[in-house]
């Protein structure tokens, strides 16, 4: 980056993210700690007002009254960009933050609003990719753009050995705070699942065979509803009582949930839960505070669940 791109993105970065220490802008204008004075001197020789505030973690501000074009944001606007980069910040699965985060000191730079105090604190709970993982992504990932057949080393979830799976990868998935590829298997001759996670997946390798996407690929043909796996829908309906009561009526469970308060402890629930073990992990966390009228299918799974239990857990 030339010197002059260096103080333009300086000033960008003032502007959208207010104060900065000397080290901050270093670091995202990858150049040396001592140039940020050289480049503070440029800007305000261009008539910006660049605020210094000295000592250990000393930094730089730019003036409020510098003239730079506004976007008509209004208070709410401004506020929920400001409250996306942080849920961004706090979802470390994304794995283009770096980029979105550019993106947006763009946006916000083009604004003279300030940011209000009390925001809303969002954490997730999404496990962190290493290198290998974000590197199989990104490959396969380039893989789809150009068409090119992969070859990846995977192990399914009941599979006891890994197996070269040549697929035709067409969409990467984020579920959940995990990722996966949905690919056409030239093995099952149908769509697949493939979890990037360093149980089941150990290598990527993209071959020069090219593949043709089939024009009437819907990706909604291959996802649940809820999540990217399809799976049996059960209809739930049951009734719950005391704490479990309040506790599911504050909730969204499954798909099209209907609730009514029979009473000030007892909570009557109706919806439709995709997937059988979905549905099994919703029923047992109720306890023993909840009555089951449907699924009868999985009341006596449920039962031979819970005798299971019992078995292995001696008093």
């Amino acid at each position: 980056m030339n010197r002059s791109a260096s103080c333009i993105q300086m000033l960008l970065l003032l502007k959208a993210r207010g104060f900065m220490t000397r080290k901050e802008l270093a670091n995202e204008l990858q150049t040396n700690i001592r140039n940020i004075s050289e480049y503070r001197k440029e800007l305000e020789e261009a008539g910006y007002t660049i605020i210094s505030t000295t000592g250990k973690f000393g930094g730089y501000r730019l003036d409020s009254s510098s003239l730079i074009p506004v976007i008509g944001f209004d208070k709410e606007e401004y506020q929920s960009l400001l409250e996306a980069i942080k849920y961004m910040k706090s979802h470390q699965d994304f794995l283009m933050f770096a980029q979105y985060q550019k993106a947006m000191d763009k946006i916000l730079s083009t604004s003279n609003m300030k940011e209000e105090e009390g925001s809303v604190y969002v954490k997730s709970n999404a496990s962190i990719l290493n290198s290998k993982l974000k590197n199989f992504i990104m490959r396969i990932n380039t893989a789809r753009k150009e068409h090119f057949i992969t070859d990846i080393l995977y192990k399914g979830m009941h599979d006891q050995t890994y197996e070269k799976v040549r697929i035709c990868p067409y969409e990467i998935l984020n579920d959940k705070g995990s990722y996966y590829c949905l690919a056409y298997s030239l093995k099952a001759k149908d769509f697949r699942n493939f979890k990037f996670s360093e149980e089941r997946m150990k290598d990527v390798q993209v071959t020069n065979t090219k593949f043709q996407r089939d024009q009437d690929f819907k990706l909604s043909n291959h996802i649940g509803i809820q999540g990217i796996m399809q799976n049996e829908v059960y209809e739930i309906d049951v009734i719950l009582h005391d704490e479990q009561a309040l506790l599911v009526s504050e909730k969204v469970i499954g798909i099209h949930p209907i609730g009514e308060w029979i009473d000030a402890t007892t909570y009557h629930l109706s919806t439709l839960i995709e997937g059988k073990i979905a549905t099994l992990q919703f029923l047992l966390s109720c306890g023993n505070k909840i009555e089951i009228k449907e699924p009868v299918v999985l009341k006596e799974e449920l039962k031979e669940i819970i005798e299971d239990m019992l078995q292995h857990y001696h008093l």
